[in-house]
């Protein structure tokens, strides 16, 4: 792998991993269109370390409050992160772990432009405008159990390339009530395990060598900081009620999706 290959591998993990545009889907168009070689397993690892370390970054004053309020005899505020996410986190994660293992090897053996685009771009760009319609809700800052389970599903369901996990989740918290700024956080905070998980399940195959250390360090560092940015970008666009606004692209990467699936 080459030094620019992987700046650009790294800059679109970071993007694309926040984003509601589907980072595997992508990545494998990038792959169709541009003719990169898929990264080595153990890069593909790191650059997901890198987008991991910046939700750490982002979200370091939610997870310090939850960390926190475990060790104290009493929860955090009603308002605030506390103990009773770090239950919620664990309820979402399960199905999700579950879906993933269930459905990781199909997905790995059946990747074509139809499944990357077709099904499921198409289905992310729906979601999307799904947001324009929210529950009323009692208490909009508080995630109840089951709806951390949903949560957990959907985002379980974007192991399928083409369907963006933040864009899912996201756009399910705002349909069931949740407060813009509660949901994306929330999002973003159970992704995670969800990035760990699918770490561990890559390291079981065995680890491949790193390319060098300066492309590297070049993938990392970029992933980490267009991650940053991007969950940035994210956060203030859901909070204006902007969200909406990545459909058309979404929209626009199915149709790609379907002329490359013509052209065979």
């Amino acid at each position: 792998m080459s030094f620019l290959q992987a700046i650009f591998l790294g800059i679109l993990q970071g993007l694309t991993e926040f984003l509601p545009v589907s980072s595997s889907g992508h990545l494998f168009l990038a792959q169709r269109l541009l003719g990169i070689r898929e990264p080595e397993l153990a890069f593909d690892i790191l650059l997901h370390f890198g987008t991991l370390f910046a939700v750490l970054l982002f979200l370091r004053k939610e997870i310090l409050e939850i960390l926190t309020s475990i060790f104290r005899r009493q929860a955090g505020e009603p308002d605030g992160w506390g103990r009773r996410e770090f239950w919620l986190v664990i309820l979402s994660s399960i199905p999700t772990g579950v879906i993933g293992l269930a459905f990781h090897d199909t997905v790995e053996t059946g990747i074509t432009p139809w499944g990357v685009g077709a099904r499921y771009l198409l289905l992310t760009s729906f979601l999307l405008i799904s947001n324009l319609r929210f529950r009323h809700k009692w208490d909009p800052e508080r995630i109840a159990a089951w709806e951390a389970i949903a949560i957990g599903i959907m985002q379980g369901a974007a192991v399928f390339p083409g369907l963006s996990r933040s864009g899912s989740t996201i756009a399910l918290a705002l349909v069931l009530g949740i407060s813009p700024s509660r949901g994306v956080k929330y999002s973003f905070l159970i992704s995670l395990p969800a990035i760990l998980g699918a770490a561990l399940v890559h390291m079981h195959k065995g680890v491949s060598v790193l390319p060098g250390i300066a492309p590297s360090a070049a993938g990392f560092f970029l992933s980490l900081l267009f991650g940053y940015l991007s969950l940035i970008f994210v956060e203030r666009l859901v909070t204006r009620g902007r969200f909406i606004r990545f459909a058309p692209y979404t929209f626009l990467m199915a149709a790609l999706s379907f002329y490359l699936n013509w052209r065979g």
